[in-house]
């Protein structure tokens, strides 16, 4: 596959279908994304469909020293708030077991506990686990859930975050280190309870 570079001077110089290796690439990264900030699988889809509807009509403003991706991020962060702007009708949870539910109703945030050779008194843990992050992450002052939702749960690093998020790492970090230890006293009552 050609390079995100590549395909963008494809697009610039007239070859728009070449956008759609962007969005096959990219789309599944975009859905997860949106789906931890909306907590819902539906509105998830929409906002990363604007949002690559927007970078595409922006093609031309993309400064090539940043990475697509990073760049594509921020933009999907802007149609999260937005889509949570027209849509405040349910407070978000953003924590679920595995992969994302298709069910329009369905809520939550990529956390990997689920074990399939786990019992059902274990799957029934994993589950608690999955709802009390949930709560906590959600709980978070937004700068720090979104630093701890784009390096932690996105894997994305401090440098790119800062990217995203416009700010220098140092913040990126401090908001990543106070989200870390107020998930950490949040959690603590499960934690002590599971024997951690």
């Amino acid at each position: 596959m050609a390079s995100d570079a590549d395909a963008i001077q494809a697009v610039l110089h007239g070859d728009a279908d070449r956008y759609a290796e962007l969005v096959d690439k990219y789309q599944g990264q975009a859905i997860r994304l949106a789906f931890s900030f909306l907590g819902n699988y539906e509105d998830a889809r929409d906002a990363s469909q604007d949002a690559f509807v927007s970078a595409y009509r922006s093609l031309a403003r993309f400064r090539g020293g940043a990475k697509f991706s990073t760049w594509l991020y921020r933009i999907i962060m802007n149609a999260c708030k937005d889509a949570r702007r027209r849509r405040s009708r349910q407070p978000v949870v953003v924590a679920t077991i595995g992969e994302p539910d298709p069910d329009p109703d369905a809520t939550g945030l990529f956390v990997e506990v689920d074990d399939p050779a786990a019992g059902p008194s274990e799957q029934l843990a994993n589950r608690e686990l999955a709802l009390a992050l949930s709560q906590a992450v959600q709980s978070l002052p937004e700068h720090q859930r979104t630093a701890f939702l784009l390096h932690h749960v996105h894997g994305v690093s401090l440098e790119e975050a800062a990217e995203v998020m416009r700010c220098r790492v140092g913040t990126v970090k401090s908001h990543v280190f106070r989200a870390t230890a107020a998930l950490r006293v949040r959690l603590s009552p499960w934690l002590a309870k599971e024997g951690f």
